[in-house]
Formats: C-alpha cells, structure tokens, sequence
C-alpha cells in the first residue's frame, strides 16, 4: 500500500470520527472512533490488512515449522485449551455434530479437538503454508483464501468458529454477512476479539496490549460488536468475557510491547531467554476479550424461511 487508505466506519457508514491515538502513539495506524455509532477503527491506514500480508508468508514453511514459526506454532497450541468450554457448549447444542468451519484456521490445531469430538470440519486461511502443514499434521482440508473467495457453498455449515480474526479484516460486516450465507438456517457463529469497555483499556490506554498490535484496524466494545453483527443478520445466544493461556515468554513479550521501549523489549526478550520463561504456562483472565456466541435465525425478517 503506497499511501495511507482512508475509509469509512464499517458500522454506519459515518466519515465524522474523533481522534482517540494519533499515528504512531499507540500503533503504526491512527485510531479514530465514530461520532456517530461508537465504533472504534484504524483511519487512515498506513499498511495492508492482514489478510492480505499473510498470503506473504513462506509457503515452505511447514517443513522447519517448530523452529521457524515456534511462537505461533506454540502459541496456537497451547490455546486450544481455552476452547474446551466452547467445544463442550456447542457439543451439546449439536449433539448429532455436523459441518464445522473455522475461519482463520491457522495450522489447524484447534479443527484437530473439534474432529476428536465427531464434527466434519473444514478450514480456511488465506496461507496456503498454513494449509498445507493442517494438512500433513492434523489431516485437515484447509481452503487458502479468505472466506469471501473461499466458495463454501450458501448454507452448508452448522458452526462457523472465528477467533481473533475480525480485527484484523478490512470489512467485517462484509465478513460477517459471508459468514451468514454459509450458515444453515439456525446455525451459530463463535465469535472472539479484543474488547476496548474493559478496565485494561482504561487504565493502560495506548499501552494497551490489543490495541499496540499493528495488525489490529478494529477495536470493539461488547456494544459495537453486538450492534455490527446483530446488523449483519445474528441474534445473540451467549456472551463470555475471557482471557487466553500463554507462556511466561509471550507474557514477557506483550509487557515489552506495552512498554513502547525497545529498550525494555530487548532485556526482557534476553531474560526471557536465558531463564527458559518458555517452559512456563499462565492463564490469565483480564476480562479483556469477548467471546460471543450468535445465531441466524431459522427465518427471515419478513417471517419466510429463507430463499432456496
């Protein structure tokens, strides 16, 4: 992206927003938040979403994946653990199973529990590295495209899982109501990002973790979210506030990026290293991310069942 993208709130439409952190004060992006709805987003955009950058990592990587992508490889396999409950809920909502699609499905480790528990499932992720390691790993299909050039077919999934990953699409409504085509009538969405009503984000502000990450354009409170998906054609079914696991190294790593000191960042990268902080396992629940569980519903708005 030569030049810095400027776009309009992805809720409402509105172009009149206030400053909230100018660029580079909290992260590489300005953050603005609408005037109108609430909604709080990176405006203007200073590099491509995501999405798109990810489609540039090595696809070759899979075969050295333990040592050249450790901390992600790590990270996502230490975390399938927080979905236990998640698996549990959906588990007895579905007790016959079905087809389960993850989007953003990374290397696949969590799809592995879901298969473990009977359902058909399915990826997607714009890396095809990712895909192909989910694939040779786990012996999951992994679709490497994002869900809008995916072509899953309209209603043919039950569950659609899609955690961290709404904050880094350049439009998640649009998201959102692709997700919604691909559902089956009553199907549900699991849904987790970053929440910004939350205390952390009060009391911290541009060090805030979430909010420091250059990758993330959106930054939603439990209202906002609530108001975008419910527009996208959702009603609620449940909402946690919830925390991740992560080792004492990522800890490490995330305070080093709070600090905004490379400094900082480099002796705790170094005490990180020499102490093997790696081999150490934390949960800890800030309260400062929001899993919600959503529904589409059975008919339409005009009381039909919906178009064939």
């Amino acid at each position: 992206m030569a030049t810095a993208d400027t776009v309009p709130c992805n809720l409402c439409g509105g172009g009149d927003a206030a400053v909230v952190f100018e660029a580079g004060v909290a992260q590489v992006n300005r953050i603005v938040r609408c005037r109108r709805c609430g909604l709080m987003y990176a405006n203007p955009r200073s590099r491509v979403p995501d999405c798109v950058a990810i489609e540039q990592y090595d696809p070759a990587f899979d075969r050295q994946v333990r040592t050249n992508a450790r901390p992600r490889f790590e990270k996502e396999r230490l975390q399938v653990r927080d979905y236990a409950d998640t698996r549990a809920f959906l588990n007895r909502l579905y007790p016959r199973r079905g087809q389960l699609v993850e989007v953003g499905c990374g290397m696949g480790f969590l799809l592995a529990e879901f298969r473990r528990d009977g359902w058909d499932v399915l990826g997607v992720e714009p890396n095809r590295g990712f895909c192909d390691f989910a694939a040779e790993e786990h012996g999951i299909r992994a679709v490497p495209a994002t869900l809008e050039d995916a072509g899953l077919p309209a209603e043919s999934a039950d569950v659609v899982v899609l955690l961290h990953v709404i904050e880094h699409v350049p439009d998640p409504l649009g998201t959102l109501r692709a997700i919604h085509r691909v559902l089956k009538p009553g199907g549900h969405l699991v849904l987790e990002t970053p929440r910004y009503d939350s205390l952390m984000f009060r009391l911290l502000g541009r060090r805030e973790r979430s909010v420091s990450c250059d990758g993330h354009i959106y930054f939603f409170t439990s209202a906002t979210l609530r108001n975008l998906y419910e527009k996208a054609g959702f009603t609620t079914v449940a909402l946690k506030y919830v925390g991740r696991s992560l080792s004492l190294e990522r800890l490490a790593w995330n305070v080093g990026v709070m600090s905004k000191s490379r400094t900082v960042q480099k002796a705790l990268d170094t005490v990180s290293s020499r102490f093997g902080f790696n081999s150490v396992k934390l949960r800890l629940n800030m309260r400062d991310m929001q899993r919600v569980y959503v529904r589409k519903p059975l008919t339409t708005a005009n009381g039909h069942g919906p178009a064939g």
